[in-house]
């Protein structure tokens, strides 16, 4: 994270667990974990816990998604269930924003697909009937789990900060991904955005899953 994106009394994630921002500094943070079984002790200030700062090292260790700091994210990433939905994510995202789409059906794991470009097998497509708010949800287009152009300046940030500049200037015009995608290939650097894309991708839709009661 960086220091510009925390506000008091927002919440994140380290590795040690969840904490609460309480100060905002010139170059440091200062926050409270919260680790309490009795949460009166997050009423402040002044706090009954001890409150730690963080400095700029620290901050960048930050998430606001625990998903990053699982044990367990390797094997989820591996599961079949994961994959089928990853899969549908890629689907969702092939075409134009709402020209393809995936509903998982939270019960049963199946999924069922929508395009307006290429023919669907029957059996992969829910009639309106059947569809069931409760049951069935909408897999969603990377631009709603923010990873369009804030990956992109979240990777120049730390593997080319010195184009932060001229990537802003890339994405001030249209064919922004092409053009950037090229200043990529020009470095070097290409297959290492394509691996920051895709696990970020991955870490975003788990953390999806989590917050629709989508266990793996």
């Amino acid at each position: 994270m960086k220091k510009e994106e925390f506000q008091l009394g927002q919440e994140f994630y380290t590795e040690t667990g969840k904490w609460r921002c309480t100060d905002i500094g010139t170059r440091v943070i200062v926050a409270i974990q919260l680790n309490q079984e009795d949460s009166s002790h997050y009423n402040g200030p002044p706090f009954s816990i001890a409150e730690y700062v963080f400095d700029e090292s620290d901050i960048e260790s930050c998430s606001l998604n625990s998903v990053e700091f699982e044990d367990n994210i390797a094997e989820i990433i591996k599961s079949k269930k994961f994959n089928e939905i990853e899969d549908a994510f890629m689907f969702t995202n092939s075409a134009g924003y709402g020209e393809n789409s995936a509903l998982l059906d939270k019960n049963t794991g199946k999924v069922y697909f929508h395009s307006d470009w290429v023919d669907v097998d029957e059996q992969d497509v829910l009639a309106e009937e059947d569809f069931d708010s409760t049951v069935h949800i909408h897999l969603p287009h990377k631009n709603d789990l923010d990873l369009g152009k804030d990956l992109v300046f979240e990777f120049t940030e730390q593997y080319m900060p010195d184009d932060e500049y001229k990537v802003d200037q890339i994405f001030s015009k249209k064919g922004a991904y092409s053009r950037f995608k090229d200043l990529l290939q020009s470095k070097d650097l290409l297959e290492q955005w394509y691996e920051f894309e895709n696990r970020q991708q991955q870490i975003a839709l788990i953390q999806w899953c989590k917050e629709n009661d989508i266990s793996f």
